[in-house]
């Protein structure tokens, strides 16, 4: 028997025997007689109503029948109170729960079902779609960003040697004219872009090289430093081996402590 039918049942009858004693019935007994296949099976015989249900149930679990009879009587003149017979088919049991909901729709039930169902697959495929575009644009926002900062870093650096480039422009041509046919003059020069205004006589040598007349005026400049501060320029130079990029910070310090001239 199907545990929930019979569970059914001693709930029904629970209720039933909370009222015998508003009907004046205070000792009441009960029979249950099981059966399956039309076949008479052990039954239960003046039992007290209190051990109703642990007794059913009980007897539901031995005997599995298909139908049960139960019948409560008076314990003192053996009258019969009340008695009704419950069937159960195990094939109503197996039946997919999905199909009962079925029993009694019509055809505009069963349309607006399968509709329902069409619209979700419909609404998984558009959720599937959008996912993807959304993941695909997520993918070319970042590419896009990362040639944004790379466009933006570069146009940084082109921006700071510029700059420094006119710095460089606008200061070493006005000290050129102090070294006028010589090989510091040819160096400052050569790091400005401007051409020395006089030439040197044809038959003079030609100046050195201008990255030698460069390295010969650093020398120079070194060898006119006290012993203080030549230590502290070997100093700055084993900073500057270690990262070249600190001439751009060394530059960058010089050129903001000085302010440019008054217009």
């Amino acid at each position: 028997m199907n545990k929930r039918k019979i569970y059914n049942v001693t709930s029904a009858c629970a209720k039933l025997i909370k009222t015998f004693a508003k009907q004046g019935h205070t000792h009441v007994v009960f029979n249950a007689l099981f059966y399956r296949n039309g076949k008479k099976l052990n039954s239960i015989e003046n039992a007290a109503i209190a051990n109703f249900s642990p007794l059913v149930i009980s007897y539901d679990k031995s005997e599995n029948p298909d139908k049960v009879k139960i019948e409560f009587k008076s314990a003192d003149d053996n009258i019969l109170i009340w008695s009704k017979v419950f069937e159960f088919h195990d094939a109503d049991s197996e039946l997919p729960k999905t199909l009962a909901g079925f029993n009694g729709l019509g055809e505009a039930e069963v349309n607006d079902l399968v509709q329902r169902k069409f619209s979700e697959m419909e609404r998984s495929k558009e959720l599937e779609r959008l996912s993807a575009e959304l993941t695909k644009s997520q993918a070319l926002n970042e590419e896009l960003q990362y040639q944004v900062s790379d466009m933006q870093a570069s146009l940084d650096a082109k921006k700071q040697i510029e700059y420094y480039s006119s710095v460089i422009g606008m200061a070493l041509p006005g000290l050129a004219k102090f070294f006028t046919g010589t090989p510091v003059g040819s160096a400052i020069n050569f790091l400005s872009g401007v051409e020395e205004a006089t030439q040197l006589d044809a038959g003079k040598e030609k100046d050195p090289n201008q990255r030698e007349a460069i390295l010969e005026l650093i020398q120079t400049f070194c060898k006119s430093l006290s012993n203080q501060e030549l230590g502290t320029m070997y100093l700055l130079l084993s900073e500057i081996e270690k990262d070249k990029a600190v001439l751009k910070t060394i530059l960058d310090l010089i050129t903001q402590n000085n302010p440019s001239p008054q217009s």
